[in-house]
């Protein structure tokens, strides 16, 4: 078996273990509209990355299907945010939501760097960590800005 699959089943693994584990049943309904929603810019992202040009990605799942990445922006990605808005520190003070913001932005980095750096999922043409991280940090604030609107509609 080689590397990419060995790390996106131990990815997948991971993910939906620590959704099991970690997601209360009354919080369920939330983190289904943040996955949904997750999922759903994620592939945009990916989507606009591919026609830029700027990401490549030599391994993928279905390879006559698409010339994207099926694992990583299907479930691994959007599971961060999950995890980014059930943990979000909601009355705290702006330091505090700094740091959570700081966190999951170099979280979600570091495992694209290191999943960019050893293996084939995909290659940075004209990306670097650092784009990353600030197109991360941007992403972070669209899925908070949608999760928090759409939890004001169902009070």
């Amino acid at each position: 078996m080689n590397r990419e699959i060995l790390i996106l089943l131990f990815s997948w693994l991971i993910s939906i273990l620590l959704l099991i584990k970690y997601i209360p049943i009354e919080r369920k309904r939330n983190a289904h509209i943040t996955f949904l929603f997750v999922q759903a810019l994620a592939w945009i992202y990916e989507y606009i990355q591919l026609l830029l040009g700027v990401m490549d990605f030599p391994f993928r799942e279905f390879v006559k299907a698409t010339k994207m990445s099926f694992s990583l922006y299907y479930l691994i990605f959007p599971i961060f945010g999950v995890f980014f808005i059930m943990l979000f520190p909601g009355n705290k003070k702006n330091s505090r939501i700094i740091i959570h913001y700081l966190l999951f932005a170099i979280s979600i980095t570091t495992y694209s760097f290191l999943v960019e750096r050893y293996s084939s999922l995909f290659d940075w043409k004209s990306w670097n960590v650092y784009i990353s991280f600030v197109s991360n940090l941007a992403i972070l604030y669209i899925i908070k800005k949608f999760v928090f609107w759409f939890q004001k509609g169902l009070a």
